[in-house]
């Protein structure tokens, strides 16, 4: 024998009406979920579908108004979001130790002119490297060689090594691109003569 299901609540999302068959579950009401795959999928046509309706059997329906009906809303005011235990001291404690240390990280990360140095050494030396492959990266990294040139400042043996490597890689680098040009044009005009 088929019983007719009876909606006992339409709401707007399957979030809600999950917690609204919770509730009905929990009274020992079996409840089903109509529509609840299509306004999830397609939120913005809910209204249109007519929402997410929470179903029961004919027999528990008066049982299931009850539960639906009985449940009363929570407002939530600004006053339950503060702490009444008087813990707020504590909040405002923990909140000025976290502000202090994290002014104390901004200190530490501020860059030193020799943290900027050992950046250009490297972004020099990584371009000398990565130029093998894409020419103009060798021009860059030939004004960051001279920048550091003119700087005058004393660098690390790190620092010299990779400078020596980025010197020697992008005057070979140049060499051979000069040579393949010169190459190339004499070719060019020999073509013509």
């Amino acid at each position: 024998m088929s019983q007719e299901l009876i909606t006992v609540a339409t709401l707007s999302s399957p979030v809600e009406a999950s917690l609204v068959q919770n509730q009905l579950e929990a009274a020992g009401i079996r409840s089903f979920m109509s529509d609840e795959a299509a306004v999830g999928m397609a939120w913005y046509l809910g209204n249109a579908i007519g929402g997410v309706k929470v179903q029961v059997a004919e027999s528990d329906a008066p049982r299931a108004f009850d539960v639906v009906n009985g449940h009363e809303p929570v407002t939530i005011t600004e006053a339950d979001w503060r702490n009444p235990a008087g813990l707020d001291e504590e909040a405002e404690e923990f909140d000025s130790e976290w502000e202090e240390d994290e002014a104390a990280e901004e200190e530490s990360a501020a860059k030193t002119p020799d943290s900027d140095l050992n950046e250009m050494v490297d972004r020099a030396w990584k371009t000398a490297v990565y130029g093998i492959l894409l020419f103009p990266l060798q021009l860059y990294s030939l004004l960051l060689l001279i920048k550091i040139a003119f700087r005058g400042e004393n660098l690390s043996f790190e620092q010299r090594r990779k400078v020596r490597i980025s010197y020697f890689m992008n005057t070979w680098m140049i060499l051979v691109l000069l040579f393949l040009a010169i190459d190339a044009s004499s070719r060019f005009f020999m073509q013509f003569q």
